[in-house]
């Protein structure tokens, strides 16, 4: 949220550029890290679609429409086509998500052979196309690049959640991901193509590299906690209410703040009532005191 209201305002500083790097490649990493493969190879596929049907997709393909017809968008035949495809805005991250755990489910391989075959499709992307966001060609089928383009980190999250990180290799981690954190930060600004795919890649696995060390720390912040928990909601609507607080004139920071506020009040209000909460995707009340910090089922707890 962060880092989508400093795009809005067009903040140019270094922070917004290092957090850009690797916020949703760390997202996507986190989501393989969570993801069971065992249960999502073995659970019955009407088990795993209920599972997420009524909880993921019945609200983003609501915020889906909302987004669409608040922006005027042309409705044609090959509509839905492009949705799926080429998902608008923020909601690529639902479809994207998963193909990812389609794929994990279909293709019985190890994390490890998953990530070897995902590392050249992803690299192939990054260096082809570039990091940036755009179609895989010009057809109606083309494909957002992004399907292809994070799978490395999807894959390598559950390889890291299967091996763990031994002790031997914590400063090994520490360092690569603080020189590739060094290496993108000099990046901005440049026009250095060929740099960008291994800044990244280094800051960012390295990154996702110290997850069960992060996890193991059991980190326990109230708010945060209620932010994790109700993520999907927070994610879907954000920058609705974001667009809504610029055109009256707020500025970054109270943007942020404001926005935050704003969806704690709504989710709150809108859990009370059953039907809305599925419509929309806000959670129920809190269950536990000790849910884990960060995303909810869309980029973390995938299974």
């Amino acid at each position: 949220m962060a880092g989508h209201a400093m795009e809005l305002t067009h903040q140019a500083h270094l922070a917004m550029w290092v957090g850009a790097g690797f916020r949703m490649p760390l997202m996507i990493g986190i989501s393989g890290y969570l993801l069971n493969p065992v249960r999502t190879r073995h659970d019955p596929a009407e088990r795993i679609f209920g599972r997420y049907a009524n909880r993921i997709l019945l609200p983003w393909m609501v915020a889906l429409l909302i987004y669409i017809l608040v922006s005027g968008w042309t409705v044609s035949w090959t509509l839905p086509i492009e949705l799926l495809l080429r998902p608008p805005f923020h909601l690529w991250y639902i479809p994207v998500l998963f193909f990812l755990i389609l794929v994990t489910r279909l293709v019985p391989f190890s994390p490890l052979q998953l990530l070897a075959v995902g590392t050249p499709i992803s690299l192939a992307i990054m260096y082809c196309f570039g990091l940036g966001h755009g179609a895989i060609g010009d057809s109606l089928l083309s494909p957002d690049n992004r399907f292809l383009r994070f799978p490395v980190y999807f894959f390598f999250g559950m390889l890291v959640a299967e091996r763990g990180l031994p002790s031997r290799y914590l400063g090994v981690v520490l360092l690569t991901g603080a020189l590739g954190m060094i290496w993108w930060s000099t990046l901005q600004g440049s026009d250095n193509d060929l740099a960008f795919v291994p800044a990244r890649l280094l800051m960012c696995l390295g990154l996702i590299a110290l997850l069960p060390r992060l996890s193991a720390l059991r980190l326990s912040f109230a708010p945060l906690n209620a932010l994790g928990r109700d993520s999907l909601f927070f994610y879907l609507w954000h920058p609705l209410v974001m667009a809504v607080l610029m055109m009256a004139g707020a500025d970054t920071l109270p943007m942020f703040v404001l926005s935050l506020v704003l969806l704690a009040v709504a989710s709150k209000s809108t859990a009370r009532h059953a039907l809305v909460q599925r419509f929309v995707g806000s959670r129920a009340a809190m269950r536990s005191a000790s849910a884990p910090i960060g995303p909810d089922t869309v980029p973390a707890r995938a299974a």
